[in-house]
C-alpha cells in the first residue's frame, strides 16, 4: 500500500496525500478500504495513468468499493477554479461530514498537495495554515511550484 500521509483537519474526517499506486493495483486499493479510506481522489490526467499502467484505477476502485473522483491536473500546473470548483466543494462537505479521503498524483507532492489544500481552503483553514498542514503531514516542502501556491491563495473560500 502507498504510504498515506494524515493531514490534520477540524472535524471528524480524515484527509490524506499519497504518491499514485503502484504495483498490483487491485491489492493496493483494496488495502486503502481496509486502512478506512473511503474516497480516492486522482490528480492525474488520464494519459499520464495509462502510462502508469493506472487505466483501469477508476474501475478497480470502485470494484473495491471506493469512490474514485478525477481531477486531472498537467503536472506542475494548476487547474481552472470554475472547472474543479464542484468537485473540491463536495469533496470538501464529506471531508466535513466525516469521510476518509486520500488524494494521488504521481508522486505524491504537487498536484495532490494543492488538491488537499484547496479542499482544506474549502472548509474554512486559511490558505497559509492549509499549506503548512500538509507540508507538516508529508514532511517535507509543498507544494513543487509557486504557482501551486498562489492559486491556493485565489480559491475563494466559502
Amino acid at each position: 500500500m502507498p504510504t498515506l500521509y494524515r493531514i490534520a483537519v477540524d472535524g471528524p474526517g480524515h484527509l490524506s496525500t499519497m504518491a499514485k499506486p503502484s504495483g498490483r493495483l487491485a491489492d493496493e486499493l483494496n488495502s486503502l478500504v481496509d486502512a478506512g479510506i473511503e474516497i480516492l481522489v486522482c490528480a492525474m490526467p488520464e494519459d499520464e495513468r495509462e502510462l502508469a499502467g493506472l487505466d483501469r484505477e477508476a474501475e478497480l476502485a470502485v470494484g473495491a468499493g471506493l469512490t474514485f473522483v478525477a481531477i486531472p491536473i498537467t503536472d506542475f500546473s494548476v487547474p481552472d477554479h470554475a472547472e474543479v470548483r464542484p468537485a473540491l466543494v463536495g469533496l470538501a462537505d464529506r471531508l466535513s461530514a466525516g469521510a476518509n479521503i486520500a488524494v494521488h498524483c504521481w508522486g505524491g507532492i504537487g498536484r495532490s498537495s494543492l488538491l488537499a489544500a484547496a479542499i482544506l481552503v474549502l472548509t474554512g483553514v486559511t490558505a497559509e495554515n492549509a499549506w503548512a498542514r500538509v507540508e507538516s503531514a508529508r514532511g517535507r516542502p509543498v507544494p513543487e511550484t509557486a504557482e501551486q501556491r498562489n492559486w491556493i491563495t485565489l480559491l475563494d473560500p466559502r
